[in-house]
């Protein structure tokens, strides 16, 4: 079971990824900022690291509840942050369905479970996490993209399934982690049509993943 699981999230990631990105209209200044075509987004290599991702996130969260929420996150939303991390956009339209899927099996498990208690610090760490993000969206004045901004909410919602001290350590860890992906990656090695920036949004998408690994080591 576990490894049909952990294969259908591999899947999904890319069937989300390569074959769904590819359908997408581009931007309007696409051409204009030199942005890496999403049709050309489907290399071996690019499609391995996918891959290699989307199984490395189920499992480490196989186990974890809910589960069904963690395997949309760790297949379909990191397609998403994917495109992302070569485009340095988030295609509104993957941003949706992935968004859709998330809220969708959250709420299947919480109705399964009769667990509302849960769906509660899934909605209000979604809730928290994106007025956090838009303030500094606001603040940054072109600095922090509003794709990452619509993002947050999905990383708050998965981070709250951890407790308030996971949601604070994964707004932390993203921190952190935007910090040394866009000094390492951003700066040194820029993504086509990056616009003078870098994408944040593979660090929005870690930080449950550290906020988890912290949890378990501190108080497992």
């Amino acid at each position: 079971m576990m490894i049909w699981l952990i294969a259908a999230g591999a899947a999904v990631a890319v069937a989300h990824g390569p074959i769904l990105s590819a359908r997408l209209p581009e931007p309007a200044d696409a051409a204009r900022l030199s942005k890496l075509p999403y049709k050309q987004l489907a290399t071996p290599r690019r499609i391995v690291w996918l891959v290699a991702i989307a199984l490395a996130a189920q499992l480490a969260t196989i186990a974890s509840t809910p589960w069904p929420a963690w395997l949309v996150y760790g297949s379909g939303v990191a397609a998403l942050i994917w495109v992302d991390a070569y485009t340095t956009w988030l295609p509104l339209t993957l941003n949706w369905l992935v968004t859709g899927e998330l809220v969708l099996a959250a709420s299947l498990w919480c109705w399964i479970t009769a667990d509302p208690g849960l769906a509660l610090r899934m909605a209000a760490g979604a809730m928290a996490s994106l007025a956090f993000w838009w303030l500094f969206w606001r603040i940054s004045r072109g600095g922090f993209g509003f794709g990452d901004v619509r993002l947050a909410p999905l990383a708050g919602a998965m981070a709250a399934t951890l407790g308030l001290q996971g949601w604070f350590a994964a707004l932390l860890a993203t921190t952190v982690l935007g910090v040394i992906w866009g000094l390492t990656i951003g700066r040194l090695h820029p993504a086509p049509g990056s616009r003078g920036g870098f994408a944040y949004g593979p660090a929005l998408w870690a930080g449950p993943y550290v906020a988890m690994a912290w949890v378990a080591f501190f108080h497992g």
